[in-house]
């Protein structure tokens, strides 16, 4: 029992209290980080490749059931498609976007 908490208890008017004992996690510095901040980005443009590329092979894979009569519902089919859409054309901006910044960093002089 510390202090505090002894102080508080022989007091009658007030409630034992439980002494402050918070959860922390250090942090050591010294310590390699498993991931640098590049393979991180790296792996979140992967993921957003994979994630492009799946809903894309949904898509189509929606296409030729809605063709072959497997799927009745035209609206997810065409939901699908915009989605998949959508996510092409975001991920070729965002490459474009990484390869004109990379263009500009090679042009800067040191």
């Amino acid at each position: 029992m510390s202090a505090i908490t002894a102080l508080v208890d022989t007091t009658p008017e007030m409630i034992a209290l439980q002494p402050f004992s918070p959860n922390l996690q250090f942090i050591r510095m010294d310590e390699e980080r498993s991931e640098s901040p590049f393979s991180s980005f790296f792996n979140a443009a992967l993921g957003t490749i994979n994630d492009t590329n799946t809903m894309v092979a949904n898509a189509e894979q929606m296409q030729l059931d809605f063709a072959t009569g497997r799927i009745d519902d035209i609206l997810s089919v065409q939901l699908a498609m915009d989605r998949a859409s959508n996510a092409v054309t975001f991920t070729s901006q965002v490459t474009n976007r990484i390869i004109e910044s990379y263009r500009e960093i090679m042009r800067m002089q040191i």
